[in-house]
């Protein structure tokens, strides 16, 4: 059985992050919660980052290395916490007050959860309120129907489950979050804790705002690709292969970019997993056309 106070391992990966590191290490130390390991690993950031971090030697564990990218830095993470359960903590991203103790409490109370995650606070790059977001429970089928990666910042699993499945595939860059929620999901059941417990900044630098582009966009029709080809899927799963890749597809080509090329190649590639999409977007594309000339 779970301890009462189980130790608990938060990750913070950053790189070039010093203008929002400190806060989010405070926001991770003052938290009310008595059993915290908090790892911060460093890419060999290039900013005053590691100006930050000497204020907190003694109350972190601190690591630098060569930029590897965030998917090895969070699996180099995976391999040094000890905590029964962990969470991942962006640097650009603080939590709430008493956060931890919630989704303790909360993972305790229900031992078969094998993880959580919480509505959240948008912010500007100055940490002041954009809005709140309240995300929908959690539900496996629709998650992956919709193409929605529904867990939001700073998901917390329990380490059976991060050990299971080693880790995020760091084949991707974009989407390994997902498609390690995709997996564990085959696994066990996430559960959102209602209430406003974590922070996601928006500003300019952010990895999903920089780098649309032909990687980012296949790298949702390639999740499917790996999701749709692990042995003994329930049934339930199979039958929505072809509504999941049509929203795959969708956000494929959101995230295509400006560069004409790219549109063109992710189209092709889009029509070939998604014909049925493309014939609507087609006959939408026609009527727009058709009610402008006719105004």
């Amino acid at each position: 059985m779970m301890k009462k106070y189980p130790l608990v391992t938060i990750i913070t990966p950053t790189y070039n992050r010093a203008l929002f590191l400190e806060e989010t290490i405070k926001s991770v130390l003052n938290q009310d919660y008595p059993n915290i390991e908090y790892i911060v690993l460093d890419g060999q950031s290039t900013d005053n980052t590691l100006e930050v971090v000497k204020k907190f030697i003694g109350k972190i564990i601190w690591d630098s290395h060569k930029n590897m990218g965030e998917v090895k830095a969070v699996n180099k993470g995976f391999s040094m916490a000890n905590g029964e359960i962990i969470g991942i903590v962006n640097s650009d991203d603080p939590l709430l007050p008493g956060a931890i103790s919630e989704i303790v409490n909360f993972m305790v109370a229900n031992p078969k959860i094998i993880g959580v995650y919480t509505d959240w606070i948008k912010t500007d790059k100055d940490g002041k309120e954009i809005e709140k977001v309240i995300l929908p429970d959690y539900n496996y089928e629709y998650m992956l129907r919709k193409h929605n990666c529904t867990p939001g910042p700073a998901t917390f699993y329990r380490k059976i489950i991060v050990d299971k499945l080693k880790g995020r595939d760091d084949r991707f860059r974009y989407v390994s979050d997902f498609d390690f929620w995709l997996r564990a999901g085959l696994i066990g059941k996430f559960a959102r804790i209602p209430k406003f417990l974590t922070t996601f900044r928006v500003h300019p630098e952010a990895a999903t705002i920089k780098n649309k582009g032909f990687v980012m966009a296949m790298e949702h029709i390639n999740l499917l690709n790996k999701i749709f080809s692990l042995p003994n899927l329930p049934p339930n799963i199979e039958k929505i292969k072809s509504e999941a890749y049509e929203k795959a597809c969708e956000a494929a080509r959101i995230c295509r970019g400006d560069n004409i090329g790219t549109k063109i190649l992710i189209s092709l590639i889009c029509l070939y997993y998604s014909p049925l999409s493309y014939i609507k977007i087609f006959i939408r594309y026609r009527l727009e056309k058709l009610r402008k000339l006719l105004k």
